[in-house]
């Protein structure tokens, strides 16, 4: 699998993430109508980053030396940020507000340990906090897969076997109507990136595209949910665009930095969602005043995050883990 295959995915990684703020744009500023619409497809693009995860994720796997360390890889690449991230909550919810907020009881007892133990969205809570705190939700879905991976990886090894784990799944997802073990749920989207990294190793991308389109029509005949159909044409997206490359060297630099930050990014930008609505509670603020504190506020923690968190560990940890 060439470079060029691989290059249309930072875009795609991007365009994701801009659909993950767009739709907490529209929400934390009341936008209504056709731009309400439009920022709200944005919430789709959480599918897409779990379809590339799971392309990349074989990706990745196949390059690995070993289980282990493709575990630590996923682990550091993940967690550090992550636990940064829930840690800054506890920090603003157990200190800096707690005369204004009350944290609510959550159900399970388990309070903050969900959040380290990666459980917000295995085990129910009766308070969205615990559940989605920071728009952390996938976090939990994509360790499941990375955990699942080498399984994955001995068993699905051919196109054809991707597609039948992945009609499998999407039958579970029809039956599945449990708040337990949510994560299980999502499992279908990382396959369908399985399937293409598979069809495209093995040549078959005109076979999955034809099979794509034929799964879509009953899918949109009985308008069913719209994910599903998104998500087939993400999967032909990414296809079409295997052979892609930008040559302009300006513009390729600007793609490979946002690609660089874009999970930092994913991460860092409800925070600062957060904090806009903690602040509109206080003191109204404008559509501008939103928009240019949601986009520095972001740029520069992300910044700081990136500097400061993840590329140290990275600089740690990698020779480490390339010796095993």
């Amino acid at each position: 699998m060439n470079q060029t295959q691989i290059y249309s995915i930072k875009i795609f990684k991007i365009l994701s993430c801009l659909g993950v703020i767009l739709v907490h744009y529209g929400q934390i500023t009341n936008l209504n109508g056709n731009i309400r619409t439009l920022t709200d497809f944005g919430s789709y693009g959480v599918y897409m980053f779990f379809i590339i995860s799971g392309f990349l994720g074989y990706l990745s796997y196949s390059r690995s030396r070993s289980c282990i360390q493709y575990y630590l890889k996923r682990l550091f690449r993940i967690l550090p940020l992550y636990y940064a991230i829930i840690i800054y909550n506890i920090i603003l919810y157990e200190f800096v507000l707690r005369s204004r907020f009350e944290i609510p009881a959550d159900s399970s007892h388990l309070g903050w340990l969900r959040y380290f133990l990666l459980l917000s969205q295995t085990v129910p809570s009766s308070d969205n906090f615990w559940i989605n705190l920071s728009a952390t939700w996938t976090i939990s879905h994509f360790m499941l897969f990375y955990l699942l991976m080498p399984l994955f990886f001995k068993y699905i090894n051919t196109c054809y076997k991707a597609l039948l784990l992945q009609l499998c799944c999407f039958v579970i997802n029809y039956f599945w109507n449990i708040s337990y073990l949510l994560p299980f749920t999502s499992l279908y989207y990382f396959i369908i990136g399985i399937t293409v990294y598979l069809a495209l190793k093995e040549h078959k991308e005109n076979f999955l595209i034809a099979f794509s389109c034929l799964i879509s029509i009953p899918l949109l005949l009985f308008n069913y949910d719209p994910q599903y159909v998104y998500s087939n044409i993400f999967m032909i997206l990414i296809i079409a665009s295997r052979n892609f490359h930008i040559t302009n060297r300006p513009l390729d630099k600007l793609i490979r930095l946002l690609d660089e930050y874009s999970f930092t990014i994913y991460l860092v930008h409800a925070i600062i969602v957060e904090a806009i609505v903690l602040m509109g509670d206080v003191h109204p603020l404008s559509f501008l005043q939103i928009s240019i504190m949601l986009i520095i506020g972001t740029a520069i923690i992300s910044i700081l995050l990136h500097h400061l968190i993840e590329r140290p560990i990275d600089r740690f940890i990698q020779p480490k883990i390339k010796s095993l």
